[in-house]
């Protein structure tokens, strides 16, 4: 009789990644993904060139066994969410490499998107349909174009493009609630106005999303 192997402890490291390709998520490494990767430094190299921004969340315990490693998203769960320093820009990011004005032009925007697909969730009893956003589609040249136009003008108006999954989750489930892919319902491209002006608050800007009726 062939003896199963004990499951063994392993670390494993933990990042959060906002990707046009797959939306926002969790990475999770082991340390041969590590040292496949050349180390974390490899790691990080290959989510910056995917990502619009990415951070690490920590390290959580999972259990090595023959079929693979296994975690509990509840660990997941319970890490710390990262500082506003703790996130790197990442090479998909029209803004990477760019003036802090740009940086904060589609942040800011790419927040207040979030923020209108927030208040297009249906709730019915225990199942919930969400909606998250996976792709903000402004060019670097676009960005050019309303921040100097900012310059001399109190505000831009600007219609910009966005994809957005819509996806369900279980009341009873923890936070976050992520688009896996078998939770994903469908996907949209929306065209959505919006007015950016410069901001009396910390913020360099202000970004503004015009009324919109959800899909």
């Amino acid at each position: 009789m062939t003896e199963i192997p004990n499951k063994v402890s392993e670390e494993l490291v933990v990042y959060f990644v906002f990707s046009p390709e797959w939306g926002r998520g969790h990475r999770v490494y082991t340390d041969e993904d590590i040292q496949a990767a050349g180390g974390i430094q490899g790691i990080e190299q290959a989510l910056r060139k995917e990502s619009y921004w990415f951070a690490r969340l920590g390290v959580i315990q999972g259990d090595a066994g023959p079929r693979g490693t296994t975690f509990s998203d509840s660990d997941i769960a319970k890490l710390p969410k990262p500082e506003d320093s703790s996130w790197r820009t990442g090479h998909r990011n029209p803004a990477f490499a760019r003036s802090d004005l740009e940086r904060q032009v589609f942040k800011s925007t790419f927040q207040a998107v979030e923020h209108m697909l927030d208040s297009w969730k249906q709730e019915e009893e225990e199942m919930v349909d969400t909606y998250t956003l996976k792709k903000l589609k402004i060019s670097s040249a676009h960005l050019v174009s309303v921040t100097n136009a900012l310059i001399s003008l109190p505000h831009v108006h600007e219609i910009v493009e966005i994809t957005v999954m819509k996806h369900w989750y279980d009341r009873s489930w923890s936070e976050p609630h992520l688009p896996e892919d078998d939770l994903i319902l469908a996907e949209y491209s929306v065209h959505v106005p919006l007015r950016v002006r410069w901001s009396a608050g910390e913020d360099l800007v202000n970004v503004e999303l015009m009324v919109l009726s959800s899909c």
